[in-house]
């Protein structure tokens, strides 16, 4: 984990190293770190470090572990992150589902939710058979570009204007052919998504791979998405609708309460009433 972030120097420098500090403890994990390795690693004196540290522990973003007072994350960053979902347990909650859709497919299952404009891969199921496709939980990619992203754009209302800043957000990789979605084409897939109630995309994030994806909605709450991954030459046409009506299936069983399928859309107006990112 980068502790700079790109574009210039922070406007809150105190701010900034602090956070960095943060991104040093969390690199380090529970056996944690030394005052003096947390100051050669982020570059800043000992002293600096030394009350910043204290600031952190004040609120319990670190702590000092005894005997070596070795220094480590705290406790207020999971606290924080479990409030900002809510409460929720979407990998718990959605095990089952992947489970069987991995079982039944014998492919690459993910779960995702949107963070922004992009992607959060939160769990994955691998098949038995082995697929080589770089995949990690916790990796982003753009919402416009996968097709889990473009099932939770159909599922929630997206359209319109409002899929500009999805579709800008494709092109992070444009050096690479075709890696980048321009809104008319986006405009166009999400539709499509949003009659037949699942979304595709063919090699558009990595090669050689297709992908198919279902959103699950609820009210009040962020979408969900399940995607079935595969090499193309298993993923024909036939083999993406087959997946997309099994998706449907599987997630209409075993999908945890409170979710529920986005509904298909045969006239073209929102499956999901929204005009912005809901996630």
């Amino acid at each position: 984990m980068a502790t700079t972030p790109d574009g210039g120097s922070s406007p809150v420098g105190s701010v900034d190293k602090a956070l960095a500090l943060l991104e040093i403890l969390a690199d380090a994990g529970p056996d944690g770190m030394t005052l003096r390795d947390i100051a050669g690693r982020s570059g800043l004196n000992k002293a600096s470090v030394h009350r910043l540290l204290r600031a952190l522990i004040h609120r319990d973003f670190a702590e000092q572990v005894p005997p070596d007072q070795r220094y480590r994350l705290g406790s207020a960053p999971l606290v924080m992150a479990g409030r900002f979902e809510g409460g929720d347990h979407l990998p718990v909650l959605f095990a089952p589902a992947l489970a069987s859709i991995s079982q039944r497919t014998q492919e690459l299952v993910h779960l995702g939710r949107m963070d922004g404009a992009h992607v959060l891969y939160l769990d994955k199921v691998e098949p038995e058979r082995t697929l080589r496709v770089w995949s990690r939980v916790g990796k982003r990619a753009p919402a416009g570009r996968t097709a889990m992203g473009r099932a939770m754009l159909a599922a929630d209302g997206i359209r319109g204007s409002a899929l500009d800043a999805y579709a800008q957000a494709t092109a992070a990789r444009a050096a690479e052919p075709g890696a980048e979605v321009t809104p008319r084409r986006l405009a166009g897939v999400v539709e499509e998504a949003a009659r037949r109630g699942w979304a595709s995309e063919v090699e558009e994030n990595e090669r050689g791979i297709a992908c198919v994806g279902v959103a699950m909605v609820r009210p009040g709450g962020k979408s969900a998405a399940v995607s079935v991954t595969g090499p193309i030459e298993r993923m024909g046409e036939q083999r993406r609708a087959e997946i997309g009506a099994l998706l449907r299936e599987e997630l209409a069983r075993l999908a945890p309460a409170g979710f529920s399928l986005a509904d298909t859309d045969r006239s073209g107006a929102p499956g999901r009433t929204g005009t912005g990112d809901e996630g």
